[in-house]
């Protein structure tokens, strides 16, 4: 395993529009063009998007061997400071799920929370053991056994062809090294499900039913560990909701937003 870079890691992102700041983080193996459906209808409904890729994803630098939820936390926050937003609400999907609950639950600067096919509960064995195999893996070969791994249950049994192939075409331009440093810090996530039971925070919470990995139980213990959250199920759905049905998600998404954002700023209780 290669020792792991001294520098900062460089960030590349989007900063679009004006208004309440919103930051969009994306899952893995993706990168920030995963939200291309949801820029300009946020936009028009009057939010300045901010939407970053993830260290080790897209055009940010790579942090070899192994890179936290925590750390990745910290290169949004880095990034906010850097842009001097002051607040954001913040959306994740999936692994962005993560690190959006590590920021809600290490900083006062979320306006609101966005948990997209996501889960706060903490990594089984079995699933630490394939997703350090799947990283080594990477590492050795490449990209293709990240996306070996994940296509068969990413998506719904209808998703239009068009959005597969785009979203494969996205995973096979990922960095195999950043995914894989990824992979090894969603091996160690911590139990998120304590710290959201002490935010006061308005939460959306969005899934599709045939979604392999964010299922109504995985779901049910998310939802039950926030103070009444707004929860939305696509039926037919699966692992990318934004992409599989954008406008609704899109709808969805931007009622909770201008709700959510008159109601003030949230905070630790």
């Amino acid at each position: 395993m290669s020792e792991r870079e001294a520098a900062p890691a460089r960030i590349a992102f989007d900063d679009l529009g004006s208004g309440p700041a919103v930051v969009l983080i994306h899952g893995h193996p993706f990168n920030r063009s995963m939200w291309s459906p949801q820029r300009e209808p946020l936009v028009r409904a009057g939010f300045r998007i901010v939407i970053p890729d993830l260290r080790g994803y897209g055009d940010s630098s790579s942090t070899l061997g192994g890179v936290t939820m925590a750390e990745l936390a910290g290169d949004i926050i880095q990034l906010l400071d850097s842009l001097e937003v002051e607040e954001a609400a913040v959306v994740g999907l999936s692994m962005g799920g993560l690190v959006a609950m590590e920021l809600a639950t290490t900083t006062e600067r979320l306006s609101a929370l966005g948990l997209v096919a996501t889960t706060a509960e903490p990594v089984t064995a079995v699933e630490r053991e394939q997703r350090l195999q799947i990283a080594d893996a990477a590492d050795a070969d490449g990209i293709e056994p990240v996306v070996a791994a994940m296509v068969p249950q990413l998506f719904a049994p209808g998703c239009p062809p068009a959005v597969v192939e785009r979203v494969l075409s996205m995973m096979r331009s990922s960095d195999p090294h950043g995914a894989a440093a990824a992979l090894r810090g969603r091996a160690q996530r911590p139990d998120y499900r304590p710290r959201l039971k002490t935010l006061d925070l308005p939460a959306f919470v969005c899934v599709g039913t045939d979604d392999p990995w964010s299922t109504a139980e995985v779901t049910e213990e998310l939802v039950g560990s926030l103070r009444s959250p707004r929860t939305v199920t696509f039926p037919r759905i699966g692992h990318l909701p934004n992409l599989e049905a954008p406008e609704d998600f899109n709808r969805e998404l931007i009622d909770f937003l201008h709700q959510a954002l008159e109601t003030g700023p949230a905070r630790q209780v």
